[in-house]
């Protein structure tokens, strides 16, 4: 990505040129009617201003979404935009870099961004959000490709009200056939080219339900949430060590339990989950109190908690302390009347 996109002036001078892209909201059009009004958590890949992000959410008024921008200039001006939304989540994050573990989303969206990015690493991008989107999710990518011949891209930078001296130097073109094509060996379905002026196409799939994520359909979304304790000041690699001790310990807890166990000792809802994408989130207390407290409500409400004790030899002065703990993996709803409230580590 070009550091350009981080000078407010340059953001600024792009915004402006933006709205005027001819059938620029054509595409945007296509690109909504593509999204079920029901949609519950969108995910938008170079958010920009939060101009796609905000006409899918009046679109979904149940929907929250997370937008993902490396330009800090831009993330400001989506701030402003959102102001202080409970709907929207604004995280700094270069495409370049593997896209972070967040929860499943069922549709992920980005508009004129992906074209920045080398070739490999669209189809890496293209792989990722294939994992993150939900069974039944739909993703969309309104997209500046390549024209066939040097004539046609003339013809384009003419229409656009161009020359040749304004396109940007971050641009990396790719024909719409490679990329449909990278689509389907995915394993998207559904694969079209939905909408297309000149050398701006609309490109979408689908993620259908594979026979293990049947259980997921009917009970909604599926997740672990890990709770840390923030008080503690823990350092990051032990916070990790910590974190990854509970998320296994359900299923380490039937190994004591047992010599030999297979995936039929695990719940229908576990089972969907370890055949998916073991979708976490990770929150934060502030005491040891309210670590209890959580832990006590998720036992009170018959879900799968793991509460960790470390020893205590690397940190906490030899004194064992409660540092974490695991909630699920279960219906998001469930664990969600518990922890939904927490702030994300």
């Amino acid at each position: 990505m070009t550091n350009e996109w981080t000078k407010p002036e340059y953001v600024e001078a792009y915004l402006a040129h933006m709205k005027c892209i001819p059938h620029r909201t054509e595409g945007e059009a296509t690109l909504l009617s593509e999204i079920p009004k029901e949609t519950k958590r969108v995910l938008d890949l170079g958010c920009g201003d939060g101009h796609l992000m905000s006409l899918i959410l009046s679109r979904c008024p149940n929907a929250i979404g997370v937008g993902l921008d490396f330009s800090t200039a831009m993330l400001e001006q989506a701030r402003q935009r959102f102001g202080n939304s409970d709907r929207v989540m604004l995280v700094e994050h270069n495409m370049d870099n593997q896209l972070l573990d967040l929860e499943e989303f069922d549709c992920i969206v980005s508009s004129f961004a992906i074209h920045h990015c080398s070739h490999q690493r669209k189809r890496e991008l293209y792989t990722e959000a294939f994992s993150l989107l939900e069974g039944g999710g739909v993703f969309c990518n309104l997209e500046h490709v390549s024209s066939p011949t040097q004539r046609v891209h003339d013809r384009f930078i003419q229409e656009m009200g161009m020359t040749p001296e304004d396109e940007d130097p971050s641009n990396k073109l790719l024909d719409v056939e490679t990329q449909l094509r990278w689509l389907k060996e995915i394993g998207f379905e559904d694969v079209d080219c939905n909408w297309k002026w000149r050398e701006l196409a609309l490109l979408s799939g689908h993620k259908t339900y594979p026979s293990h994520h049947q259980t997921a359909k009917r009970s909604g979304r599926i997740k672990q949430v890990l709770v840390m304790r923030h008080d503690l000041k823990m350092r990051r690699g032990k916070q990790i060590a910590q974190g990854s001790h509970a998320s296994m310990s359900f299923i380490c807890h039937r190994l004591q339990q047992r010599d030999s166990f297979s995936m039929d000792d695990f719940s229908e809802v576990e089972q969907s989950w370890l055949n998916g994408s073991f979708a976490k989130v990770c929150c934060r207390v502030n005491s040891k109190e309210e670590l209890i407290a959580i832990h006590d409500s998720a036992v009170e409400a018959n879900l799968e908690v793991h509460l960790i004790t470390d020893s205590g030899k690397t940190e906490f002065h030899g004194e064992p302390t409660q540092t974490c703990l695991a909630i699920g993996p279960d219906d998001a709803e469930k664990i969600d009347a518990i922890t939904g409230e927490l702030q994300l580590l």
